[in-house]
């Protein structure tokens, strides 16, 4: 019996934008799985209620016009440093409410550390790397702008 061979890395990343549409959890995690998959790891950046003791109301996700270049590019990064996996990544841009996920990431691999390692790395580089800035909106109406320096 032949074993399969490791993942090519034209299907490394199997998805990497950004979108205005809302992201589903579900669809990044069933995007990487295949027959070689023995461990999925998923993370959803979910918009909260407070931020450093303030009630926030709501979240404005701008992003430069290179955002999606940028977040493909380290997502095929982390694909070649991590190699055997299969990524999937969206940041949501626009208006979005306490509750809605504005980062699906998941990372598929033949075994726990390697998916955990890689999903820990493109999530870190996202949040460092792809030029997205967030306005927070709190309940006292004021705003506070978050991440111009990325």
């Amino acid at each position: 019996m032949s074993r399969p061979g490791p993942i090519r890395a034209e299907t490394a990343v199997v998805a990497a934008f950004v979108t205005e549409e809302p992201l589903d959890h579900a669809r990044a995690v069933t995007a990487v799985q295949d027959e070689r998959t023995g461990a999925v790891v998923s993370f959803s950046g979910v918009i909260r209620d407070h931020d450093g003791g303030r009630a926030v109301t709501s979240l404005d996700y701008t992003c430069h016009p290179g955002a999606d270049r940028a977040i493909q590019d380290v997502a095929h990064r982390v694909a070649e440093e991590f190699p055997g996996v299969r990524i999937w990544a969206a940041h949501r841009v626009g208006h979005l409410r306490v509750g809605d996920s504005a980062l699906e990431a998941a990372v598929a691999a033949a075994h726990r550390k390697l998916a955990f390692a890689a999903c820990d790395a493109l999530v870190d580089r996202i949040k460092t790397e792809v030029p997205i800035w967030k306005e927070q909106l709190f309940a006292d109406g004021s705003t506070e702008w978050v991440g111009l320096d990325a």
